[in-house]
């Protein structure tokens, strides 16, 4: 009678293993496209056996626990590679609005000196603009005294310096984007340390009995790493011994996280453009310098807003400054009463055109009338080398520079991203070989899980037979 029970007993034991063994090949199918997802194994095991007299008796089977196919170097590897491929992306989105905002581009498809106007900028870019207004200073000399050329050429100085001004403007507000979508992101990489130590602490409370069984907090966890890591490059460790779990965090040798605590907050300062670490109570963070930044979305949209952005606003500023200077001094000639043609303003804007002072009637091509020596000077400016600018470099000349600079920055750049891509997504492969989930791998285990599950169910149809010939027909009871 004992024997029957204990049968009954084990083989109950194992239809529940069997089932669990099912639940879980079905929860590993629908995760197969969720690369977030590591796959989970039931860890089946012995209950032991008892003396029953005659032999040691087993006393079945029991599902010890579920087991995660999760690699912590596998991981590590793939967060990585996501930092590397967003710090390109982050660049290359700054740099596409920086050369939107030059309203020029290097056209690849023809030569490496083909600088062409960016898709619906009006009157073209900088180099068109310089290279009308010489032209209308080429046609004033020609016809000093000629209303309709002096009109023309006001125009072409007015748009020249209209340009000029919208081009700085714009890249200006380049830079405010990326400042807008700094603070933003920060906001967004304090939310998920706070995530990370709110979860960590989650895990330390479901594995407080049992370690290692928390492995849907774990994957979500592992998210909120790569994610993070989008932003910012991080490392986390295991907290030993004892550590219930949980893990540290750091980047670059700085503690975000440790355990269930968040150590401290990001900052950014977007009148200095730099990126602070202010730990939990102090009144001031530690400032990151363009070497101590932490690689990742953060640091490359910091980088590329203040190096290639400000380098061609920098690079206009200098045109602007070598072309006032130039073209007053020529214009002024030897007559101090003379006014200037280009005004420097003294807020905002880089140039302006003297309308107060000149126009149709003031408008000089010489100091003496009907002469044009002053008008073919500055005419020559549009094709003699400036010496502010560099050697052998003309105004046009430069701001093809600029513009050409530009451009093979984010030409490496979509380079590199391309091939940053493919590394990402060899680390990924690697690590779903190992932990992602095989419908074929599933599929085999569902078999094998639901005929276990049979013919368990028909050994209990057995003893259920044998019970009922003992109880009904020997007359027990």
């Amino acid at each position: 009678m004992s024997g029957l029970i204990g049968s009954l007993q084990n083989s109950s034991g194992a239809l529940r293993v069997h089932s669990k063994g099912l639940e879980v090949a079905g929860k590993n199918l629908a995760n197969i496209n969720n690369r977030g997802y590591s796959k989970e194994r039931v860890e089946i095991g012995d209950r032991g056996s008892i003396e029953t007299g005659v032999a040691f008796e087993s006393m079945g089977v029991e599902a010890m626990g579920l087991r995660q196919n999760r690699d912590a170097l596998l991981d590590k590897s793939v967060m990585r590679e996501i930092t590397s491929t967003s710090s390109l992306e982050a660049a290359k989105k700054v740099l596409e609005s920086a050369e939107t905002a030059l309203g020029q581009f290097l056209d690849r498809t023809k030569d490496s000196t083909s600088i062409q106007n960016a898709s619906g900028a009006s009157g073209g870019g900088i180099s068109d603009a310089l290279t009308d207004f010489f032209n209308a200073w080429e046609s004033f000399s020609v016809k000093p005294n000629d209303s309709g050329e002096k009109q023309l050429l006001i125009a072409k100085a007015q748009i020249l310096a209209d340009k000029i001004n919208a081009t700085d403007t714009h890249l200006a507000q380049v830079q405010s984007d990326a400042d807008a979508q700094l603070e933003t992101d920060i906001g967004v990489v304090n939310d998920l340390l706070a995530e990370i130590a709110k979860t960590n602490e989650y895990i330390a409370k479901a594995e407080l009995v049992k370690p290692f069984s928390a492995v849907d907090l774990r994957d979500q966890r592992q998210a909120k790493l790569e994610e993070l890591s989008q932003y910012i490059d991080v490392q986390f460790a295991p907290i030993t011994p004892d550590g219930l779990g949980q893990i540290t965090v750091t980047s670059n040798g700085v503690d975000l996280i440790n355990g269930k605590s968040v150590l401290g907050n990001y900052e950014y300062n977007d009148s200095t453009r730099k990126l602070s670490f202010k730990l939990t109570g102090a009144t001031t963070g530690t400032e990151f310098t363009d070497a101590t930044l932490p690689n990742g979305g953060l640091a490359a949209q910091i980088l590329a807003s203040t190096g290639d952005v400000q380098k061609a606003r920098d690079e206009t500023k200098t045109l602007v400054t070598n072309l006032i200077s130039s073209l007053n001094d020529i214009y002024k000639g030897v007559n101090t009463s003379q006014p200037q043609f280009f005004l420097t303003p003294t807020s905002g804007s880089l140039i302006a055109f003297n309308s107060t002072d000149i126009n149709a009637n003031t408008l000089k091509g010489s100091a003496r009338v009907g002469a044009n020596d002053i008008a073919l000077q500055i005419a020559g400016l549009g094709s003699d080398p400036i010496a502010g600018l560099g050697t052998n470099v003309t105004f046009v000349a430069h701001f093809n520079k600029t513009v050409t600079t530009l451009a093979q920055e984010l030409n490496t750049t979509n380079i590199r991203l391309e091939d940053q891509k493919l590394s990402q997504e060899m680390a990924l492969n690697s690590r779903d070989q190992y932990s992602g989930v095989s419908q074929d791998e599933e599929m085999t285990d569902m078999m094998r899980f639901q005929r276990s599950f049979q013919a368990s169910a028909r050994h209990i149809n057995v003893i259920d037979t044998l019970l009922e010939q003992v109880v009904n027909r020997l007359g027990v009871g």
